[in-house]
């Protein structure tokens, strides 16, 4: 029987990277009367993989832009 594993990842930009995304979606909520400061924008990646060893390759590789990103894996396995 393969061992099925479940993780977690979560990209947010690396700091000093301009986040666009995160500056637009703020302006919008306090146009919109809500008291809300510095919304940062990610994204959530659940994976299940029987491969636990190269999750952090498959992150580096194939997910996420490293140039850009940061990335933590979080075992949400119970």
């Amino acid at each position: 029987m393969i061992d099925i594993k479940k993780f977690k990842v979560t990209t947010k930009l690396r700091n000093g990277i301009k986040d666009i995304e995160g500056d637009a979606i703020n302006q919008k909520l306090n146009q919109d009367n809500w008291s809300v400061s510095d919304v940062k924008v990610g994204q959530v990646f659940y994976l299940e993989v029987s491969d636990t060893q190269n999750i952090n390759e498959l992150c580096k590789q194939v997910l996420v832009n490293t140039l850009l990103y940061n990335y933590e894996i979080e075992d949400v396995n119970t």
